[in-house]
């Protein structure tokens, strides 16, 4: 278990990292300005900081600067609302050690604070050798992913995807069908599309979240549901995709969730 401290002025991010990362087994510590992020981390001298480069009072550059003087070589995850490649360089020669994009979603945190949190300190390529090579899950092992969605088109086209990267597909039309092969089958992963007849996805969330502790939730959204598909990171969703999908970046999302929940 690692001690983590998040500062981050956006309460979602800060909520919905603390879940997951608790989850994995974490102590959570949070702050939501650079000050108070700064004092935590006196108090706290954690095993690593998620630090949002955009922060109140004092800014992320500055908080960084002030983690460097108390410590060396403690490591700091960077993320940023946009990648601007200057300044991510400048963040890497200062000894970030690594730079997100929020716009990438959380799959990749996670899968960020796990790789940094396994890395060997003594050994300075350690974070290559435990990056995700790929897109594929490395182990060969399939994992069962349950795709609730009305649209059959929808469906078929996730269903290919989910083959190609050598994962199982389940699928579902409605809320009411989906309830019951979750609960029957227990996928590893659920993609809930947040418009579905019978029950929405976000019913579906309420009530499978606590159910099914071991489970991913990812939501499927179109455009004009972004924002509710946002409030669902707080429900415990990791993660959210809108219509039309990028496929690539879906497999991606997918694959890095199963690589994560199976270390």
């Amino acid at each position: 278990m690692a001690k983590i401290l998040i500062i981050d002025d956006d309460g979602i991010v800060r909520d919905a990292l603390s879940v997951f990362l608790t989850r994995a087994g974490h102590k959570v510590f949070t702050a939501a300005d650079g000050a108070n992020g700064v004092q935590a981390f006196k108090n706290l001298v954690p095993d690593l900081v998620v630090l949002d480069r955009d922060l109140p009072l004092m800014s992320g550059s500055l908080v960084f600067d002030k983690i460097r003087e108390i410590s060396k070589t403690a490591p700091v995850l960077v993320l940023s609302g946009y990648n601007n490649p200057e300044e991510v360089a400048a963040y890497m020669r200062w000894g970030a050690a690594a730079f997100l994009s929020k716009a990438d979603g959380l799959s990749p945190v996670l899968a960020a604070v796990e790789k940094i949190l396994s890395a060997d300190p003594k050994d300075p390529a350690a974070a290559e050798k435990t990056a995700p090579a790929s897109c594929r899950v490395g182990s060969g092992e399939k994992g069962r992913v349950l795709v609730a969605d009305d649209d059959r088109a929808s469906r078929d086209v996730f269903r290919r995807l989910l083959a190609s990267i050598a994962c199982e597909a389940i699928e579902a039309e409605d809320g009411a069908e989906t309830l019951a092969l979750a609960r029957e089958l227990k996928p590893d992963l659920l993609l809930l599309d947040i418009s579905m007849p019978k029950k929405n996805g976000v019913e579906v969330l309420k009530e499978l979240v606590t159910e099914l502790p071991d489970s991913g939730f990812m939501m499927i959204t179109g455009n004009k549901d972004e924002a509710i598909a946002k409030e669902c990171l707080t429900l415990g969703a990791f993660d959210y995709v809108s219509k039309p999908v990028n496929l690539e970046t879906l497999a991606q999302k997918i694959n890095l969730w199963l690589l994560t929940r199976k270390k």
